[in-house]
C-alpha cells in the first residue's frame, strides 16, 4: 500500500474522531466528571459508532491486501510468459544466424542479405544475386533448402514477437527491439524471393522502421 494511501486513511480516521468528539461536547457540553457511568457511557458512544467503521476499514484493508496479490500473481504470470516466448525467440534467432551465415558453392548468403537491402531496381543488380533469385525457389539447388528452412523460422519469429508482452507504455522491450531488427535484415532478401507471408513483411518493415 503507497504512503500516500496510508496518510490518507490516518487523516480521515483522525477526522473522524475529531468530528465525534466535537457533536459529543456540543450536545453534552465539556464537564469533567468522576461517575464511571458516564464514563462508561462516553465510552459506550465512541466504541458502538467508531468499532464498525473501523471494521469496515478492516474489511476493506483485506479487500485490497488480496486485490494486490491477485495483480502479483497476474503479473508474475505474465513475466513467465514473457521469459518463455523470448526463450524461444533466442533459439530462432540462433537457427536464423546459422542460416545467414551459410556459404554454399555459389552463395554467400550474408553477402546477398546485403545486397537485397539495397534499394535498387532488379535490372540494376549484380548478375549473382540474379542467378540467386532464379535458384532460391527451384528445387534440387544448393540455396533452395537454406531460404526455405530461413523462411520457415522468419514466420516463426514474426508468430513470437507479436505474442511477447509489451512493456507497460505499450513499447517493445529492447531486447524484442534488438531480435526485430536483427531479423528485419533478411527480410528484404526473403521478400525478393517470395517465400515470406505479406503480413510478416509487413510487420517486420514497419516495426524495424518505427524503432
Amino acid at each position: 500500500m503507497s504512503r500516500s494511501v496510508i496518510f490518507t486513511i490516518l487523516a480521515l480516521a483522525s477526522a473522524l474522531l475529531i468530528s465525534l468528539l466535537a457533536v459529543y461536547l456540543n450536545t453534552f457540553g465539556f464537564q469533567r466528571s468522576t461517575d464511571q457511568a458516564v464514563w462508561g457511557a462516553f465510552g459506550d458512544y465512541f466504541g458502538g459508532i467508531l468499532n464498525p467503521i473501523f471494521a469496515l476499514f478492516a474489511f476493506l484493508a483485506v479487500l485490497w491486501s488480496l486485490h494486490l496479490q491477485v495483480k502479483q500473481l497476474g503479473q508474475m504470470a505474465f513475466d513467465k510468459q514473457g521469459e518463455e516466448i523470448l526463450h524461444v525467440i533466442k533459439d530462432i534467432d540462433s537457427r536464423l544466424s546459422e542460416l545467414a551465415r551459410t556459404q554454399t558453392e555459389s552463395f554467400d548468403m550474408l553477402q546477398i542479405a546485403s545486397e537485397a537491402e539495397r534499394n535498387v531496381k532488379i535490372a540494376d543488380r549484380p548478375e549473382l544475386y540474379k542467378k540467386f533469385l532464379r535458384h532460391a525457389k527451384e528445387p534440387g539447388t544448393d540455396v533452395e533448402p537454406i531460404i526455405r528452412n530461413m523462411s520457415i523460422q522468419v514466420e516463426s519469429m514474426y508468430g513470437f514477437l507479436r505474442r511477447h508482452p509489451k512493456n507497460q507504455n505499450g513499447g517493445l522491450s529492447p531486447v524484442i527491439e534488438y531480435y526485430v531488427v536483427k531479423t528485419a535484415r533478411l527480410v528484404p532478401m526473403l521478400d525478393a524471393v517470395g517465400t515470406v507471408s505479406v503480413d510478416a513483411i509487413d510487420y517486420f518493415k514497419t516495426t524495424a522502421k518505427i524503432l
